[in-house]
C-alpha cells in the first residue's frame, strides 16, 4: 500500500480558497475542509494555529486574485471605467470572495495611502488618475473619492440592493470620475 499523501499549507489554501469561492468563509469549518483534502484535521492545525490565521491567509489570496484580474482586463473602454466595471463584476460574479475582501474586519490591511504607494496601487493610480497636469497628491485624491463611489456601488449590486444595467453603471461611473475631477 502506498504511503498517504501529506496536507501541505498549499493544499490546504487552495481548497479553502475554492469552498470560500463556492459557499462563503462562514461555511469554511476545519472538518468540512478535512473532508475536502481527504484528511483529518490534525494537518490543518499543524499549518493554522486556527481558523482566524486562515481566514487572513485567503484574504490576501482572494486580494491577489481580485487584483490580478483587474489589471489584466484590456478592453476599449477609458481605464477608470474598465476597472470599475471589473470591480463590480467581480463583485457580482464571485460574491463570496467580494465579501472576504469586503469585510470590517482588520487583517492588518493598509490604508488606501498605503496601498497606492505600493506597486499594485501604483498601477491602479496610473490607469486611473494618468493626467499630467496634476500632482500625485491630487491623483491620490481623485483615486481615494472614485474608489469610495465604485466600492459603494459594487457593495449594492452584489448585496442585490439595486438592479443595473451594464449601461447604466457606465453612465454612473462616468458622471462620478468626471464630478470627481473637477474637485481635484
Amino acid at each position: 500500500m502506498p504511503p498517504k499523501e501529506k496536507v501541505s499549507k498549499a493544499m490546504i489554501e487552495k481548497a479553502a480558497f475554492e469552498m470560500t469561492r463556492e459557499y462563503g468563509f462562514s461555511e469554511v469549518t476545519a472538518r468540512k475542509l478535512a473532508e475536502r483534502l481527504g484528511c483529518s484535521t490534525q494537518p490543518i492545525f499543524r499549518a493554522y494555529e486556527n481558523m482566524d490565521e486562515l481566514r487572513a491567509d485567503l484574504f490576501y489570496l482572494s486580494s491577489d486574485f481580485f487584483i490580478e484580474k483587474m489589471l489584466g482586463e484590456r478592453t476599449r473602454n477609458p481605464a477608470y471605467i474598465q476597472l470599475a466595471l471589473s470591480y463590480i463584476e467581480f463583485a457580482r460574479s464571485e460574491k463570496n470572495l467580494f465579501e472576504l475582501i469586503a469585510s470590517v474586519d482588520d487583517f492588518g490591511t493598509r490604508t488606501i495611502g498605503q496601498f497606492l504607494a505600493g506597486d499594485e496601487g501604483s498601477q491602479l493610480l496610473r490607469k486611473i488618475a494618468p493626467h499630467q497636469g496634476e500632482s500625485e497628491e491630487k491623483k491620490r485624491e481623485l483615486f481615494t473619492m472614485f474608489w469610495m463611489f465604485v466600492h459603494g456601488m459594487a457593495a449594492l449590486i452584489a448585496g442585490n440592493r439595486v438592479q443595473f444595467s451594464e449601461r447604466e453603471i457606465k453612465i454612473y461611473i462616468k458622471k462620478a470620475y468626471e464630478g470627481f475631477l473637477s474637485t481635484v
